[in-house]
């Protein structure tokens, strides 16, 4: 009886403590808690991972830098924006013969691409015949890693037909503040001609940038100041905020079309000064696709144009990456005021550049 009696008052007394739950509205409370915390982390991540991309993209850059001032001190010059000349010695146009190099071509052994450059003959062979399958090779200091751009570009290579296909390249030149022309030198023809000194000082005079065709600047020629002028810039290749522009290829042109005005575009660009044309991110709201003016798969429009495509862009938030002729890497604002825009691409207006 005692031990019954002990078993039902250990046992059969009910516990004191009382197992609880959340209740509906705090389960609800918690959610709601860790949604906020969610919003508010989600964007510094998301600006963590940019600055990473940017900073890559300004070694790129750097690396894009030395590699211009490299040949400039072997060369005693920067390179040519797109080479042109039939290496014949000869003012009749030939195509094909080594004209249409890129400038993104002529620096791969100064940027630890001899290999590639050396099976390619860059300079002393056919762009396209001889290179279809090298020209393709993903160069990764040519790929800014914010644009989503594929790495073989099938647009920027006007004229040769659809299916063509070259290494994409985020990166084009500084030609200055006037538009590319198709009728300079001697004689008044297109790049196709030999590049003699009439011709080259013919378009040394007409340009004002660094990396045009026929280009071969010096340091000299550079009067404005190494730090205060333009040598390379980005090209985006798709954007939701300002269209397509399709970036760049870094060999240069493939087929006959590399002697006509608009093909440069490709490899170098401007700031059309007189027209206030090609601003950074330029984007037209009544061509929301940027259309260039003849590309393989759409037709050619005007084939002497250029659209706003053709300018430098970026997917970085406000603004594109330069790297100026000393050297440095800069972001400009594509709210720069166009004054100022237009003296960065001017080597030589003598015009006092205030910050930027």
């Amino acid at each position: 009886m005692i031990r019954t009696g002990v078993t039902q008052a250990r046992f059969g007394r009910r516990c004191p403590f009382k197992k609880s739950a959340f209740t509906l509205i705090e389960l609800l409370v918690v959610i709601a808690i860790i949604g906020v915390l969610v919003g508010l982390l989600l964007p510094a991540v998301q600006q963590a991972r940019e600055a990473a991309r940017r900073a890559s993209c300004v070694n790129n850059l750097k690396q894009i830098g030395v590699g211009l001032h490299n040949f400039n001190s072997s060369q005693g010059h920067f390179p040519s924006g797109v080479m042109c000349g039939n290496g014949t010695g000869s003012t009749t146009p030939q195509m094909g013969a080594h004209g249409g190099w890129a400038w993104g071509a002529m620096i791969l052994a100064l940027c630890d691409q001899q290999s590639l450059a050396d099976t390619m003959q860059v300079g002393n062979s056919k762009v396209w015949q001889d290179n279809k399958q090298t020209g393709r090779t993903l160069i990764s200091f040519y790929l800014c890693p914010t644009d989503a751009a594929p790495t073989v570009n099938e647009e920027r290579v006007r004229w040769v037909g659809a299916g063509t296909s070259a290494g994409t390249s985020n990166y084009v030149g500084n030609a200055g503040t006037k538009p590319i022309k198709n009728t300079l030198g001697v004689p008044s023809s297109h790049c196709a001609h030999e590049d003699s000194p009439e011709n080259k000082a013919a378009a040394r005079s007409y340009y004002t940038g660094v990396l045009f065709p026929r280009s071969s600047i010096t340091m000299a020629q550079i009067t404005d100041g190494t730090s205060s002028t333009f040598l390379v810039g980005e090209r985006d290749y798709s954007s939701t905020q300002h269209g397509d522009h399709e970036a760049s290829n870094w060999i240069g042109s493939f087929g006959a079309g590399w002697h006509t005005e608009p093909f440069h575009y490709n490899w170098v660009t401007i700031f059309d000064e007189a027209n206030s044309n090609l601003q950074i991110n330029d984007y037209d709201a009544t061509n929301p696709t940027n259309t260039p003016d003849c590309w393989p798969v759409s037709g050619c429009g005007d084939p002497y144009g250029v659209t706003d495509a053709d300018s430098w862009s970026s997917q970085h938030p406000g603004g594109a990456q330069f790297v100026l002729c000393d050297g440095s890497v800069r972001f400009v604002m594509e709210t720069i005021s166009e004054a100022v825009f237009a003296d960065l691409c001017n080597r030589g207006d003598g015009d006092v550049i205030p910050s930027f």
